[in-house]
């Protein structure tokens, strides 16, 4: 309780929070001014513009306003033809309106990438424009019109400032969150290869693992703002190494437990090696990339002082083997961090084993997304249907709040505790707005007094735009209070109109709180699961023989699907999912594909381990839950390794790794198996 408070103080805006803030305001008044003097019908768009796009990294204002632009002349494409096809049936409109919402924001959850910004900006732009129009067909092309050239010249403006003004470049912002990862990642490691025998998940692992899945969004954005030509793939070459470390240190630690526990002596023969490894990674970020090379021949000199490949010197070669892909995959993330910091011309040659395609396959839960994607869809149906027989003009900002509230958080696992929070920022811009409005700008005649008046409090509190905790709410107060307050050219200020709009944008976002607590209750307990049978299927299809494997594929998507898992799993507490472990799982896929390439290649013992594997796999999938290995798959293994080891080292140490995955599993699952479950022994036969 002691460090709570530690946590909760707000730290002093830095020097480059100041400068970011001070710059976003610079390009919000600057497309102000032009919007003005064009004239543009409704300048606020373009000031508003501005802050939803500008980010304190360079790279990411770009993105974003590239795919705004997008989504805001596909949207209002859509608003002008939906209109014009159903103008004469407002309650058909507003369900075909429904329609393209519902399509926009499925293909916006289908992507990772900053498009994904445009077909969900698309999805809300369309009710923006049209939902005006549904009493007043004949504005929507000029209000399409007149939205887009504002957002445009905002758009404009915000990208040319954060480009030309003191940029902040996204790539050392992106390998300074890899340095301090890597540090991370080495201090977990050695702990966990200093003991082997520890089989309690550590919380530094669920931090690592989400972490590492965070870094996706900076990647996104490094497209954009790249300074060398393959800066952005080895940024995914990077990710992808660090996701891969976790597993294989957890792989290496159970091979380093069962060498200790069954062959004492075989235990000081890795000792050495260990040691200069773990050495090693100790010196975190700052270590030497050739290390890798003198220790890859200490290890081929432990596996070749093992002799004749035998069932006795199995153990050795798996954490030979276990030690190398760590070797491999550390010296990579060194190396890759290092062509960074030396402005590499080329993408320096990689020795992990395992190479996934540069923008690899994606997992889709199909069913959850389209659930995403429908559930706004139907709020914005039901909400403007009510508007319509409610009879009341000034509602109509409400509804396009609900299509706005509910699509933005659409892509979340608990949707209605955001839209609460925009609920609360709403009441805060309509305060501000108040204001400013009816107390401020009765005062100031001048453009020149506009801008000293709204540059205080915009400034200020854009200085917590690069704060997690804060960053949805400087969006939604800047962008709120500005679209409230409205700066037209000439109106004058109407209370009236003020109230309306503002007591239906906080009913709007209140009913869209409402019924996102209806439509979607179940937080990230029922993603974790349907992650989890995902898997299970997928193992399924990776122990039939009959199926071709695509290993490249089969990996990123494997890869993918865990980084969506991992952050899940951290955020549960339902028993069920205490049977699961994301760790677990991918060295179960990473060890069955490893399987699949040996059968292909005609060592015919492991059939029938991937026989007896299907079953076990179709066993946990309709129990959804992860089973304790029955003891005819880890006999049919033992037979396979001992048959094996002398014969096929390699294929024998693949089926010993993919053995003591098995039977990595969480705490809960073994203090639920019955009394009567056998012993499971752990050495060859």
């Amino acid at each position: 309780m002691t460090a709570k408070p530690e946590r909760m103080r707000l730290a002093l805006p830095t020097a480059s929070e100041w400068l970011y803030s001070g710059k976003a305001f610079l390009a919000a008044i600057l497309a102000f001014y032009i919007a003005l003097k064009i004239p543009l019908p409704n300048p606020y768009w373009s000031f508003a513009s501005v802050y939803i796009v500008s980010h304190p990294l360079s790279g990411a204002t770009r993105s974003k306003s590239i795919y705004r632009a997008f989504g805001t002349v596909l949207g209002a494409t859509m608003a002008v033809l939906l209109v014009s096809l159903f103008a004469s049936s407002p309650l058909t409109l507003v369900m075909a309106m429904g329609a393209w919402s519902a399509i926009a924001l499925y293909l916006s959850l289908r992507d990772n990438t900053p498009s994904a910004y445009g077909f969900l900006l698309a999805s809300y732009t369309t009710p923006l424009i049209a939902v005006s129009a549904i009493i007043a067909p004949g504005t929507v092309f000029d209000t399409a019109v007149a939205r887009t050239e504002e957002i445009l010249l905002g758009i404009i403006c915000a990208s040319v400032v954060s480009t030309v003004l003191l940029p902040d470049r996204v790539g050392p912002v992106f390998h300074e969150r890899v340095a301090a990862l890597m540090r991370d990642a080495s201090a977990w490691a050695v702990r966990r290869l200093t003991d082997p025998a520890r089989r309690a998940t550590p919380p530094l692992r669920f931090n690592l693992l989400s972490d590492i899945a965070a870094l996706d969004a900076l990647i996104t954005h490094l497209g954009h703002d790249a300074t060398r030509r393959n800066e952005a793939s080895e940024a995914r070459q990077v990710r992808y190494r660090m996701t891969m470390l976790i597993p294989q240190v957890a792989s290496l630690a159970d091979a380093l437990g069962h060498v200790g526990e069954n062959n004492e002596g075989a235990g000081h023969a890795c000792s050495d090696v260990l040691g200069d490894v773990i050495a090693w990674l100790r010196e975190g970020v700052d270590g030497a990339p050739a290390r890798g090379a003198v220790l890859r021949q200490a290890i081929a000199a432990l596996r070749d002082a093992q002799g004749q490949p035998t069932a006795a010197t199995l153990p050795v070669a798996n954490v030979a083997e276990r030690l190398r892909d760590l070797v491999d995959l550390w010296q990579d993330c060194l190396v890759l961090h290092r062509a960074f910091i030396t402005k590499a011309a080329t993408t320096p040659p990689l020795a992990y084993r395992d190479a996934v395609p540069d923008k690899g396959k994606r997992f889709y839960d199909h069913v959850m997304m389209l659930h995403a994607a429908l559930s706004p869809a139907l709020a914005f149906v039901v909400s403007a249907t009510a508007w319509l027989y409610s009879g009341w003009p000034g509602g109509a900002f409400g509804v396009v709040l609900v299509a706005v509230s509910t699509a933005f958080f659409a892509a979340s696992d608990a949707p209605a505790a955001l839209i609460a929070r925009f609920l609360l920022w709403q009441t805060i811009s309509v305060t501000a707005g108040l204001v400013y409005l009816f107390y401020i700008f009765p005062q100031v005649t001048t453009f020149a007094g506009v801008a000293l008046a709204l540059a205080p409090p915009l400034i200020l509190v854009g200085t917590l735009t690069g704060r997690p905790a804060f960053n949805m709410g400087v969006l939604l107060v800047t962008s709120q209070t500005i679209s409230g307050i409205a700066l037209h050219n000439n109106s004058a200020a109407n209370f009236e109109d003020y109230a309306n709009s503002s007591l239906a944008a906080l009913g709007g976002l209140a009913f869209a709180a409402v019924w996102t607590a209806a439509t979607r209750p179940f937080g990230a307990d029922i993603g974790a699961r349907r992650l989890a049978l995902a898997n299970w299927r997928e193992q399924v299809a990776l122990s039939r023989l009959d199926l071709r494997l695509d290993r490249p594929s089969a990996l990123s998507r494997i890869v993918d699907r865990t980084a969506q898992w991992m952050p899940r799993l951290a955020l549960t507490t339902g028993r069920p999912l205490s049977h699961m472990d994301s760790v677990r799982d991918l060295r179960i896929s990473v060890a069955l594909i490893d399987l699949r390439e040996y059968s292909a290649r005609g060592v015919a013992q492991i059939d029938a381990v991937l026989d007896a594997s299907h079953d076990y796999f179709r066993r946990c999938l309709a129990a959804r839950a992860s089973l304790v290995p029955p003891a005819a798959l880890l006999a049919s293994i033992d037979s396979a390794m001992s048959r094996l080891a002398a014969m096929h080292g390699d294929a024998a140490a693949a089926l010993l790794r993919y053995r003591l995955a098995l039977l990595a599993l969480p705490p809960a699952v073994h203090a639920d198996a019955p009394s009567t479950q056998p012993t499971l022994s752990i050495l060859p036969q």
